[in-house]
């Protein structure tokens, strides 16, 4: 087997010396005396009180003479971890040999050292080592600590620093299964002399890392050294004396320390006067002008300190606004060139966006920034929305209750009933109708009329998990005059398949009177697609639309159907051999066991419809199902199709505010919540330019018990971003509630 590869951290006579010298002498008395005309160096010395330490290192010398040989005759985990335990006792044994400087200093970065084991002359850092194949890295950290152990320099009352604490731990690929990292623990005392420790922060007590120290009007000489992230720098190897340390942050500020005595560590406290301020102001672009803009929060990040991102302002809430056209942060800043974004993390700075501010002693900066306009639409029905029970054109015959406090429906009421023949009935005028009501898992069938002529035969509203504001029934294309709707309840007699009972509920109606209607003939248009080979095609006389009808029974046939608009109705004539289908919209199921099934016959009936949808170009499909209702006893189960109409009538913005939120999905951000703070308009919708920061954010609007939310991309500066959103009865996308 080649021998192992040794690390030469420290000369065999070097080491041998530093461990004669230890074992001999007068106990605890001798470490700790220091002969004056001795030269002053800052290399560490062992703390041999602890004689595992003197072990320790007497165990280094002989893996430095020996090499690491002696292992190969170890298997497996075994053999990993006796040359993980090796290399950290190595590793321990160049830390003893730094100087004091270089001890407590890092390079910030991991170097590779393949088979040297030369790792550097620094104390914090992070090498590899490959021995057998193997690589393992060894990382090296290295604090000063009080006698009791306790980290120093780490708040504004730190403790006096005593030694050196020197950590060596090895990881390598497979350490799990050997029992885990490698780590050695010793203690370095301080150099020849006495030791200095600065610390600065700044005026709100914050340390401050980065800042350049240096020490002067002493009897020793040194380097400026620059503070880490406790704000804290250590000069070792001082002759005893008077010093003075200065810091150049904030403005520079200069103390005169306590006074310094060999073998002992003193500290200091650097607070710097003269931080600066912040104020920013906002300003968007939309609509092709500037305008004036505000904002809750702001981040200003320094590169010199570059995990803290020091974010003023206060975060706004719901009922608790706190935008403001400048948001200022206060006195805490220490001079120096900082980015500047509105928005409260990383996630929310953009190069477009982000502004540089240099800030100065006991001075304001302004800076100005820009907002990405977020321009938030929220549409309702395209049409008037009367209430179930409170206007006196809706009138109800028969058994019915009418319920309050029903949350989730349109002003908390609902009307059902469930007893045969029962029936509402409603006059309106104008060019279109909707039928709203909620679906529940106990609910039944309904027959519409319109004008006093059956429409909608069966219509479902049952489904097996609750759903509230559908378009149970919808009709468009009525000449604009006075017309009445009736909707009759089937009764328990005849249930859909699956339901535990028979109701149908009356949320509200809505009324259009604008927009066009088209009917397209059911094979007539390549806009109707038939797939299957069960669909037959013919003229069926001057009942249906055309006098066409295709009509289905083999399960797994469809017929799709695509349109432009916000609404669709599919028609076709019911009989006592039609069966069931399932109906989807641009690939959702949305209807499941509607059917065609009439004792009587009716044609021309709107056997599903919906509306609401968002404007543009939709796919309606119906699969056959190849089943039928108990009733159907005709050995049949037809679906039949006579024709489709489609209406595109616009919603129409709300004009009374609803609640909208913004949740900021940017990396890193958590989440905040950003309310609104305008109300809707009529070119506007309902939110314009409420001061979001850039990026990417959930939008929710909600009103009448009912949400809706979209995502918006934040990202326009040059004319805004848009999204619409829908609220009211029928609108895809909806759930019950509010947004928080």
């Amino acid at each position: 087997m080649m021998p192992l590869d040794r690390t030469p951290a420290l000369s065999g006579a070097r080491l041998r010396a530093r461990v004669c010298a230890r074992l001999r002498g007068d106990g605890a008395e001798h470490l700790r005396a220091r002969a004056a005309g001795r030269l002053l160096s800052q290399a560490g010395d062992t703390i041999i009180e602890v004689m595992v330490a003197a072990l320790m290192v007497a165990l280094i010398a002989v893996a430095t003479f020996t090499g690491y040989s002696a292992l190969a005759h170890l298997s497996g985990g075994q053999n990993t971890r006796a040359q993980a335990t090796a290399l950290a006792e190595a590793d321990q044994a160049r830390l003893h040999g730094l100087t004091l400087d270089n001890l407590v200093g890092s390079t910030g970065a991991t170097g590779s050292t393949g088979a040297t084991g030369a790792a550097g002359a620094v104390g914090n850092t992070s090498y590899t080592q490959t021995v057998d194949n193997t690589v393992y890295t060894v990382t090296s950290s290295t604090q000063y600590v009080s006698g009791s152990g306790a980290p120093a320099c780490t708040s504004s009352g730190f403790s006096t620093a005593d030694e050196v604490q020197a950590t060596s731990t090895v990881t390598w690929p497979s350490d799990a299964a050997a029992g885990g990292p490698v780590e050695l623990h010793g203690l370095v005392a301080p150099p020849e002399g006495g030791a200095l420790i600065v610390r600065v922060v700044n005026s709100s007590g914050v340390a401050v890392s980065g800042a350049l120290v240096t020490l002067s009007g002493g009897p020793t000489y040194t380097s400026a050294l620059t503070t880490d992230s406790n704000g804290c720098v250590e000069f070792g190897g001082l002759v005893g004396g008077t010093y003075t340390a200065s810091t150049t942050y904030g403005g520079g500020t200069s103390a005169v320390a306590p006074t310094v005595v060999p073998t002992q560590t003193s500290n200091i406290t650097l607070t710097p006067g003269g931080d600066g301020t912040i104020a920013a102001t906002f300003t968007t672009y939309y609509n092709g002008a500037s305008h004036a803009s505000s904002a809750d929060q702001v981040v200003a990040w320094n590169s010199v300190y570059p995990s803290v991102y020091n974010v003023f302002g206060s975060p706004s809430t719901l009922g608790g606004n706190t935008y403001s056209s400048t948001v200022n942060s206060g006195a805490t800043l220490g001079p120096g060139t900082y980015t500047v974004y509105p928005g409260a993390c990383a996630g929310d700075q953009s190069s477009g966006g982000s502004k540089s501010a240099t800030v100065t002693t006991n001075a304001t900066t302004p800076v100005s920034l820009p907002l990405p306009a977020a321009i938030v639409n929220v549409y309702g029905p395209a049409g008037t929305v009367t209430d179930d029970p409170a206007s006196s054109s809706v009138v109800y015959s028969g058994t019915w209750t009418h319920a309050t406090g029903a949350l989730n429906q349109i002003d908390n009421t609902d009307s059902y009933s469930g007893t045969a023949g029962s029936y509402v009935k409603f006059t309106f005028t104008g060019t279109s109708i909707q039928w709203i009501g909620p679906t529940a898992s106990n609910q039944g069938y309904a027959n519409v009329l319109i004008d006093g002529t059956q429409v909608a035969t069966d219509v479902n509203t049952y489904t097996p998990s609750q759903t509230f504001e559908n378009v149970l029934f919808s009709a468009t294309g009525l000449t604009n005059a006075s017309h009445t709707i009736e909707i009759y309840i089937v009764g328990p007699s005849y249930e859909p398949p699956g339901s535990g009972g028979a109701s149908a509920d009356i949320d509200a109606f809505v009324v259009g009177t604008t927009g066009a209607s088209t009917e397209v003939d059911d094979p007539a248009s390549s806009s109707v697609v038939y797939t299957g080979s069960g669909w037959t095609h013919g003229a069926t006389g001057s009942n249906n639309y055309d006098s066409t009808e295709s009509f289905d029974q083999t399960a797994n046939d469809t017929v799709s159907f695509t349109f432009t608009g916000t609404s669709v109705e599919w028609i076709a004539p019911v009989s006592n051999n039609g069966g069931y289908a399932n109906v989807y919209i641009d690939g959702t199921l949305v209807a499941s066991n509607v059917t065609t099934y009439s004792a009587t016959t009716y044609y021309q009936q709107v056997i599903w419809s919906t509306a609401g949808l968002s404007s543009g170009s939709h796919t309606l499909k119906i699969v056959v199902l190849g089943t039928k209702p108990a009733a159907n006893t005709s050995g049949n189960e037809y679906v039949q199709v006579d024709a489709f109409r489609y209406g595109t009538t616009a919603p129409s913005l709300l004009s009374t505010a609803p609640t909208v939120t913004l949740t900021d999905n940017n990396t890193g951000c958590s989440g905040e919540n950003y309310p609104a703070t305008q109300a809707p308009t009529a070119t506007q919708g309902a939110l314009v330019d409420p001061g979001q920061p850039y990026g990417n954010f959930t939008v929710c609007a909600s009103a009448n018990d009912t949400e809706n939310s979209a995502t918006l991309t934040n990202t326009s500066y040059a004319a805004g971003n848009s999204v619409n959103l829908y609220l009211g009865p029928g609108f895809s996308g909806q759930n019950p509630g509010s947004c928080t």
